[in-house]
């Protein structure tokens, strides 16, 4: 009897054998974050840079205050959610002069910062 485990791919529900020892279905084969995200910091250091320095970490935690550590987007919908990332409204890569202004900033809960990265 064959045993299944779920690819993964987040959101992905294939199922592939478990004794096949791929983490991954026959769609998203090759696919592996932390292969992503070396190519990421390479490409981009000073992005990461940014992200690990002291003026972000500080900016965040005062934007997280200010929003009552709630997420702004379900709070429009009537919804209370707690808010775990702060998130660039006007991206970093598209105007690097915002990236520490406060109404360029909002804290929002990973799902709803996972469906505005996917539009």
């Amino acid at each position: 009897m064959a045993v299944y485990k779920k690819c993964k791919k987040v959101n992905c529900r294939k199922l592939i054998d478990y004794s096949s020892g791929e983490k991954f279905c026959p769609a998203h084969k090759g696919h592996d974050n932390r292969i992503y995200n070396q190519q990421r910091r390479r490409e981009k250091k000073e992005y990461i840079s940014f992200y690990s320095s002291a003026s972000w970490r500080t900016k965040r935690e005062n934007i997280l205050r200010r929003d009552n550590y709630l997420c702004q987007d379900c709070l429009k919908k009537g919804f209370v959610t707690p808010a775990t990332i702060v998130h660039h409204i006007i991206e970093t890569s598209e105007d690097w002069s915002l990236r520490l202004i406060d109404s360029n900033l909002v804290s929002v809960c990973a799902a709803c910062h996972n469906r505005e990265h996917k539009k």
